[in-house]
C-alpha cells in the first residue's frame, strides 16, 4: 500500500447526464489498492450535468470541473493539468468500468508500457440496432485480432475512449491537439496522439483484460455526421503528419471497389444523395436489422467519410513512398516453356540484388514491413521486402548465400502440403518437376533469419473453393508450421495471385496480418488493403536495370480490380440487398 496518487481518472463529458451517472458509479466500484482520484470535466453541458455534481459521491477523490464548450480534447487536457497521479486514465462518459480496469492498466504500465488501451465491448443493456451491432462486432474482432497479434496497435485500434498513459509522457508530448475537436467536432485526436507517441519512441500496449463496457447511444443521423467530421479531420491530419494519409487511405479502403464507389458518390450534389440517405436513415432508426439495411447504412457511412475528407481538401497521400515488395519464384537455370519465365538464374539474381543495394535500396525485414502496413510506421525511402513463392529447394543453394553476403532479409512462402515434394500444380501442365524445400531445410532457412510465410496448403485456386475448403487451405499452414516448431506464419501469399472479397476476409480471419498478391511489374501500384498487397513480379528477362527503373517510378498504375468483384458491386447497388457471401461483416461504427 502506498500514499502516492497512482491514477488520475479523467472523464470528459458533454450532455450525457444519464450515462455519466453510471460511469462515475462504476469507477467508484473498481479495485484500487492505492490512492486514485476522479476528475470529471463538463465541457459546457446544457442538460443539467452540472447539477449531478451535488448528487453523486465517490470513494475516489472526486473533482468536478466546468469549462466553456471547447471539445473533448480540450476537456481531457484540462483534466490532465489538474491531475496529480502517476498515471492518467482517460475514460469516455459512456463507459462502464469493469472492477479490474484500474489494476489491469497498472499491471501493464508497471511492466514498462508508456500507454495502454483496453477492450471496450458493448454493454449488455445497450439496445440492439444496426449501429450497436456494428460496435459489438467491431469490438469483438478487434480484441481477438489484437490478442492473436500480440497487441500490435494500428491507427484504427488506438482509441481514447479508454486510454492510460504515464503523466510524464503525456506532458512530454504536450497532450491532445485541441484543434482536432474544437467546436465540438468529432475525430482525429486519437490518430494524432498515436502518431506523436510513436514518433517519441514510446511503448504502446494492449491489455484485453482491461475492460470498460460501452453504452453506445448515438442516432443514425448523428453517426453519419460523426463520420463526415472524421473524414474532414483525417484530411487535416494527412497534411499535419506527412505519410499518415496513405495509412488512412488504406484503412478506409480508398482504392477498392467499395472505396471508389463511395468517393464517387461523395462528389454528387446533395440533392442527388438526399432521397437515398433519407430512406436508409429511416430504416436504421426504425430498428431494422436485416442485411440490406446494415449494408446500405455502412455504404452511406463510407460516403459520409469521403465527403468529409473532400470538404477538408482530400487525404494527402504524399510523403516518402511506402515499401515495395519483390516476388521471385525459383532461382535456377531452367529452359522450360511452361514455367521458365518465372525462373531467374543464380547469376542474374546476384546481379539484381547487388545493383539494388548499390542504387541505395533498403531491404527491410517482415517485422518492419508489418509495422509499416499496419500502423503507418515510417520506413526509409526505397524500402523493399524480398519474397519467394512456392519454396523451391534452389533457394538454399542459389539465393541464401547471396543474401547472407549482402545482409538482405527474405521471406519464403511455402506450400505446406508439399514440403519435400515438388511443384505438382505446375507439373500437371507438363512443367518440369522442381524439388521443394523439406521441413529440415525450411528450418535451416528459419534459423538463418528467413521469415517463413504461407502459400496455402496445396497451391489451390482460392477463389473457386467452397468455404470449408478455403478455410482449410488457409488454416492448415499455420498448424503445420507450428507442429514443426516454427512460428505460425504472419504473412500469406495468394497462389496464382488470385483473391477476391471472400478470400481476403478468410485470410484476415485465419490470423494472417497481411497477404500478398501478384500483379506483375508493369502494374505494381500502391496497395489498397494489407490483405491484397501488390508485388513487383520478377521474371527471367527482368534485367537489373529494368528492375531498378520499375522500382523508382512512383507513378506505376495500379491493377484494375477483378471484373467479378466490380460486377458484384454493381449488382449489389442495383438490388439494394447484398448476396450472402457479401454480408456486411465489415461494418464498423465507432
Amino acid at each position: 500500500m502506498t500514499d502516492e496518487m497512482m491514477f488520475s481518472v479523467v472523464v470528459p463529458t458533454y450532455n450525457r447526464r444519464d450515462l455519466l451517472r453510471a460511469t462515475v458509479e462504476s469507477i467508484g466500484a473498481t479495485r484500487r489498492p492505492w490512492p486514485c482520484e476522479l476528475i470529471v470535466v463538463d465541457d459546457g453541458s446544457t442538460d443539467g450535468t452540472s447539477e449531478l455534481a451535488g448528487e453523486l459521491h465517490s470513494p475516489l477523490d472526486l473533482r468536478w470541473v466546468r469549462q466553456a464548450n471547447a471539445g473533448a480534447a480540450a476537456a481531457r487536457n484540462h483534466g490532465a493539468r489538474l491531475a496529480t497521479g502517476r498515471y492518467l486514465l482517460f475514460l469516455d462518459d459512456d463507459m462502464v468500468a469493469d472492477e479490474r480496469l484500474l489494476v489491469e492498466h497498472a499491471r501493464t504500465l508497471e511492466a514498462g508500457a508508456d500507454a495502454v488501451v483496453g477492450h471496450i465491448p458493448l454493454h449488455p443493456d445497450t439496445p440492439r440496432t444496426v449501429l450497436t451491432r456494428g460496435v459489438d462486432r467491431w469490438a469483438r474482432r478487434r480484441h481477438e485480432r489484437l490478442v492473436r497479434e500480440g497487441g500490435r496497435l494500428s491507427v484504427a485500434d488506438f482509441l481514447t475512449g479508454q486510454l492510460s498513459v504515464r503523466r510524464s509522457r503525456f506532458v512530454q508530448i504536450s497532450g491532445f491537439d485541441e484543434d482536432r475537436t474544437a467546436g465540438g467536432s468529432f475525430g482525429g485526436e486519437d490518430t494524432d496522439l498515436l502518431f506523436r507517441l510513436r514518433r517519441a519512441g514510446l511503448r504502446l500496449a494492449y491489455n484485453g483484460a482491461a475492460v470498460s463496457f460501452q453504452r453506445y447511444i448515438v442516432t443514425p443521423e448523428q453517426n453519419l455526421r460523426q463520420w463526415r467530421e472524421a473524414g474532414r479531420s483525417d484530411a487535416a491530419l494527412s497534411r499535419l503528419h506527412p505519410g499518415i494519409g496513405r495509412t488512412l487511405w488504406h484503412q478506409h479502403r480508398g482504392g477498392t471497389v467499395t472505396g471508389r464507389s463511395a468517393r464517387a458518390a461523395a462528389r454528387l450534389p446533395e440533392r442527388a444523395l438526399r432521397p437515398l440517405r433519407t430512406v436508409v436513415l429511416r430504416r436504421a432508426a426504425a430498428g431494422r436489422l436485416d442485411p440490406g439495411t446494415e449494408w446500405s447504412f455502412a455504404r452511406m457511412r463510407d460516403v459520409a467519410y469521403w465527403a468529409g475528407a473532400r470538404d477538408g481538401g482530400g487525404l494527402d497521400r504524399g510523403g516518402p513512398p511506402g515499401v515495395r515488395v519483390l516476388a521471385y519464384h525459383a532461382i535456377d537455370r531452367l529452359d522450360d516453356p511452361v514455367i521458365g519465365r518465372w525462373t531467374v538464374t543464380p547469376a542474374m539474381f546476384e546481379r539484381q540484388m547487388t545493383t539494388l543495394v548499390d542504387r541505395g535500396f533498403t531491404f527491410v525485414d517482415t517485422e518492419r514491413f508489418l509495422g509499416h502496413v499496419e500502423t503507418g510506421a515510417p520506413l526509409p525511402e526505397r524500402s523493399l521486402l524480398l519474397t519467394f513463392d512456392d519454396g523451391y529447394r534452389s533457394l538454399l543453394d542459389s539465393a541464401a548465400p547471396v543474401l547472407a553476403k549482402l545482409g538482405i532479409p527474405a521471406v519464403v512462402c511455402v506450400v505446406t502440403g508439399q514440403l519435400g515434394g515438388h511443384n505438382a500444380w505446375d507439373a500437371a501442365s507438363g512443367a518440369t518437376a522442381l524439388p521443394l524445400l523439406t521441413a529440415a531445410q525450411l528450418k535451416t532457412l528459419g534459423e538463418a533469419g528467413w521469415e517463413i510465410a504461407a502459400h496455402t496448403h496445396t497451391h489451390a485456386h482460392l477463389t473457386s473453393l467452397s468455404g470449408a475448403r478455403l478455410r482449410e487451405e488457409l488454416t492448415r499452414p499455420r498448424d503445420t508450421l507450428a507442429a514443426l516448431g516454427l512460428r505460425p506464419p504472419r504473412v500469406l501469399a495468394y497462389p496464382h495471385g488470385e483473391h477476391d472479397f471472400r478470400v481476403r476476409a478468410h485470410a484476415r480471419r485465419a490470423g494472417y496480418r497481411a497477404a500478398l498478391a501478384l500483379r506483375g511489374p508493369e502494374r505494381s501500384g500502391p496497395a489498397t488493403t494489407r490483405f491484397a498487397l501488390p508485388r513487383v513480379e520478377v521474371f527471367a528477362d527482368t534485367t537489373a536495370e529494368r528492375l531498378c527503373d520499375l522500382l523508382t517510378n512512383p507513378e506505376l498504375p495500379a491493377a484494375p480490380e477483378l471484373s467479378r468483384e466490380l460486377k458484384a458491386a454493381v449488382r449489389l447497388a442495383l438490388d439494394g440487398v447484398p448476396r450472402q457471401r457479401h454480408a456486411p461483416h465489415d461494418t464498423v461504427v465507432t
